[in-house]
């Protein structure tokens, strides 16, 4: 005589005797919740027995469908809820962040050239002005032709005896409205980055304390996640943003880079330049070590910091 076998199906579980259904327990008919079970891998599914048996008139019989056509077309729907919440638990908050560290680079352009282009066009009309980037951007937004700039501004003299040529109503109205856009972008490329300075605390404590939020977003960046970084040996680290340095050197040997991205951390980019080397080497090893503890959701650790700062006085003396 056969024994009880317990029988688990993606619809249901089972108690199956002499080849007959004596006992089941269906799982609710809803796409997400089957999807659900099937990726968690419940003890229904994990501690059950296997069985030869037609699942299709299985799910027929107990009612969970009407014709195999249907069964098909739920298991697919299934099937497809399943994929999309593994494409979904991909998604990681380095992502964003990598999306903004991009962000903030492409501004940086944006910016720039829209910069020269408002320079260049309102120095036509104000050549003496002396203002660059966001305070010009700020006056010609406020006073627009250097007719409108009051006696008690500090460019009120230059403003009066200046040589440029005078401005038609619509050309003002142009380098205004370049001007507001270039506040704009400003506005929003602060954004970007109080929102780094807000998340990379939390994301990676330890390189963010190394590093500081940009340049450990920027890290990350090139990199391609927190995950990838904390894999990565200190010399690469140490080399990482300077491809082209060292395509150079492998091809035509050229010196070999001292550093990446990391010369902009001031530690580096302040030491003398024979220091360099040894600064870059004593930085990255500590950048592998904080992405490891940071990927491993480990807390600040003070520590590291404290051995990078006696590392590099030691490097000085």
């Amino acid at each position: 005589m056969c024994e009880d076998i317990q029988y688990c199906t993606w619809f249901g579980v089972f108690t199956i005797k002499n080849e007959k259904v004596v006992d089941c327990n269906l799982f609710p008919k809803d796409v997400h919740k089957l999807a659900k079970l099937m990726e968690e891998r419940t003890a229904a599914f994990s501690g059950s027995k296997t069985c030869c048996i037609d699942m299709v008139n299985l799910a027929i019989s107990q009612g969970v469908v009407n014709t195999a056509k249907e069964y098909y077309n739920l298991l697919q729907d299934v099937m497809l809820e399943v994929v999309k919440n593994k494409i979904r638990t991909q998604w990681t908050k380095d992502v964003q962040i990598i999306q903004v560290a991009s962000t903030i680079d492409e501004l940086d352009k944006i910016i720039n050239l829209l910069q020269e282009r408002l320079n260049t066009g309102y120095s036509i009309h104000f050549p003496e002005h002396g203002m660059h980037a966001l305070k010009l951007a700020e006056l010609i937004t406020t006073y627009g032709s250097r007719n409108n700039i009051p006696a008690d501004h500090a460019l009120y003299e230059k403003a009066i005896s200046s040589t440029g040529m005078n401005l038609t109503d619509q050309e003002e109205q142009l380098l205004q409205a370049l001007a507001a856009n270039i506040l704009h972008l400003y506005k929003l490329r602060g954004e970007s980055e109080d929102y780094l300075n807000h998340t990379l605390p939390q994301f990676a404590p330890n390189l963010t304390c190394i590093l500081g939020a940009n340049l450990a977003a920027r890290m990350i960046s090139l990199v391609g996640s927190l995950e990838k970084l904390s894999e990565k040996p200190a010399s690469t680290i140490q080399v990482t943003g300077a491809s082209k340095a060292l395509f150079k050197h492998l091809r035509k040997h050229a010196p070999a880079p001292k550093h990446g991205i990391i010369y902009q951390h001031p530690l580096v980019k302040n030491a003398p330049y024979k220091l360099r080397g040894k600064t870059s080497r004593a930085l990255a090893g500590k950048i592998a070590i904080s992405a490891r503890i940071d990927y491993h959701n480990g807390s600040l650790n003070p520590q590291i910091e404290q051995d990078l700062k006696k590392r590099i006085t030691q490097i000085k003396g």
